[in-house]
């Protein structure tokens, strides 16, 4: 799968000379949620390359001498035990912040619909953390509805 975007950027399936710089984004990301991510490289790898159920998703700028992803979007794909369908979670959608505002979460948000679409999911939920930069608005501009912020529940 590989989607045109705007500003020059391509999306698609995430490859292994991705994961690297990929990494580095969910440290970046952990830490902007004020904590330190779990995933190591080689969980990282499992996940993105071997899962069955991730789709790991990765924007490149092709106007940049630069080879590396700019962003990426992970896909779960699962079954949505109240719509009793498989269904698509976007569960983490990042762009470094030179890139931001160009278009690029838009495109990753599209590319990761279009994923769980393709794995015959009957519909796709997008999530986020309030305090992420800018996430409101990239999913505002897709048409998407914010919910409001769901309870969070712990089991003991």
């Amino acid at each position: 799968m590989t989607t045109p975007a705007p500003s020059a950027v391509t999306v698609r399936l995430a490859q292994p000379d991705d994961l690297p710089e990929v990494h580095r984004m969910l440290i970046a990301l952990a830490a902007q949620a004020g904590g330190l991510t779990g995933i190591t490289p080689g969980i990282l790898a499992r996940i993105a390359l071997e899962g069955r159920a991730a789709r790991l998703i990765v924007a490149h700028r092709t106007d940049s001498p630069q080879r590396h992803p700019v962003g990426y979007a992970l896909v779960l794909i699962g079954r949505n035990m109240v719509a009793g369908a498989d269904w698509g979670f976007v569960e983490q959608v990042y762009v470094q912040e030179p890139d931001r505002k160009r278009g690029i979460g838009r495109a990753l948000v599209a590319a990761a619909r279009a994923e769980a679409a393709k794995a015959g999911c009957e519909g796709a939920t997008v999530s986020s953390r309030p305090e992420t930069d800018g996430a409101a608005l990239v999913w505002r501009a897709q048409g998407l509805d914010l919910a409001d912020p769901e309870p969070r529940y712990a089991a003991e």
